[in-house]
C-alpha cells in the first residue's frame, strides 16, 4: 500500500504542467518586477491556480480568445500549449517572443516508465514558457 501510495503520489505531481510551469516562470525571473503574464486556457486546466501567484507586483491574466496581437501588446510573458504556438496565426508571437522553459507534464514519465499500464501516461500536454523579446 505504501508503495502505490508513493508511485501515484509521484505520477500526480507531474500531471500538472501549467502549474508547474509557473512555479518556473517565478524562478526564472525572480527579480523582475515589471511583469505581466498570459496564462492560456491550457496552462489554466493543468495546474495553475490562484494559489500560484506568488508575486503581487506582477500582473496575471487569464482572458480567453485574445489575438496574437493582443497577446503581443499586453503581456511580457506567455504559457502557452505548445500545440496552439503551432497554428499559423502565431506567427507573431513566435517572431517576437523567446522560449525560456517548458513543462511536459506526465509526458516526463513515459520516458521511464517501463510498463504500458496506466494507459493516461500516453497523453501529455506541454506547457511554454515564453518573454518577449528585448528592443535593442
Amino acid at each position: 500500500n505504501l508503495v502505490l501510495t508513493a508511485g501515484f503520489t509521484v505520477i500526480s505531481s507531474v500531471n500538472y504542467p501549467g502549474g508547474e510551469a509557473l512555479q518556473s516562470l517565478h524562478n526564472l525571473e525572480n527579480g523582475e518586477s515589471n511583469v505581466t503574464v498570459h496564462l492560456d486556457v491550457a496552462a489554466c486546466q493543468t495546474g495553475v491556480s490562484r494559489f500560484l501567484e506568488l508575486n503581487r507586483n506582477w500582473k496575471y491574466d487569464k482572458t480567453e480568445n485574445l489575438s496574437a496581437k493582443e497577446l503581443l501588446d499586453r503581456n511580457s510573458h506567455l504559457l502557452l500549449s505548445a500545440e496552439s504556438l503551432e497554428s499559423y496565426k502565431m506567427r507573431l508571437i513566435k517572431d517576437n517572443f523567446d522560449v525560456i522553459g517548458e513543462s511536459t507534464g506526465a509526458s516526463l514519465l513515459r520516458k521511464y516508465w517501463p510498463l504500458r499500464f496506466p494507459r493516461f501516461l500516453a497523453a501529455g500536454q506541454k506547457i511554454l514558457i515564453l518573454r518577449k523579446k528585448k528592443v535593442s
